[in-house]
């Protein structure tokens, strides 16, 4: 399925206001299978369906200037409902990631945007109620201590993020609800993601 999402969303980025027609002869992606994509990507709010004399699809756009109703309003968590693996990808810098692996970029390239930046001023930026159980980001020693069997961060030596004081490695445990406050944070600071 992973494929056939990237596939999908990799053609309409190119052709936003596509009908199913059209996804069909370009993508070969037919029946069924175009059917629950398309659906599942609405329902994710990544692809957005337009009501017409036909229904067109294009992919969603996060804007760091958009608000929403539902922004204002004072929320801890999303409600967000997920059956199933959610394969989510994000587009950052010209790249898709998935939610763990977004996050990982995004706070490397905070890091490389502010050279100098200390651990006391990550904590700050990306404070650890971001990601309740686990932080955004923690020490080797301090991941080890929260997650003692391992695999709960992005720890192989090229993936851990070098600060000015000590280095870090960034949580890698990200579902569709729990990742929503961490890309507020990342709008503000004016990264676009989408």
């Amino acid at each position: 399925m992973d494929k056939t999402i990237q596939k999908l969303t990799s053609f309409l980025e190119n052709n936003p206001n596509s009908n199913k027609e059209a996804i069909a002869q370009a993508t070969g992606l037919k029946g069924l299978v175009l059917f629950n994509s398309l659906k599942r990507l609405v329902k994710e709010r990544a692809v957005q369906e337009t009501e017409g004399d036909e229904k067109t699809y294009a992919l969603a756009t996060i804007d760091a200037n958009e608000t929403s109703n539902e922004e204002s309003q004072d929320q801890d968590e999303p409600e967000v409902i997920s059956k199933g693996r959610d394969n989510s990808k994000f587009k950052f810098n010209g790249e898709l990631y998935g939610k763990g692996p977004l996050v990982h970029a995004v706070v490397s390239q905070y890091v490389a945007d502010n050279k100098g930046t200390t651990y006391k001023k990550l904590k700050e930026v990306f404070p650890d109620d971001l990601l309740k159980r686990f932080g955004i980001f923690q020490h080797q020693e301090t991941a080890h201590q929260i997650a003692p069997k391992g695999g709960r961060y992005f720890s192989k030596p090229e993936q851990v993020i070098k600060l000015k004081d000590r280095s870090v490695i960034v949580c890698n445990q990200f579902t569709l609800a729990n990742i929503q406050p961490f890309l507020k944070i990342a709008k503000s600071l004016g990264y676009k993601i989408r």
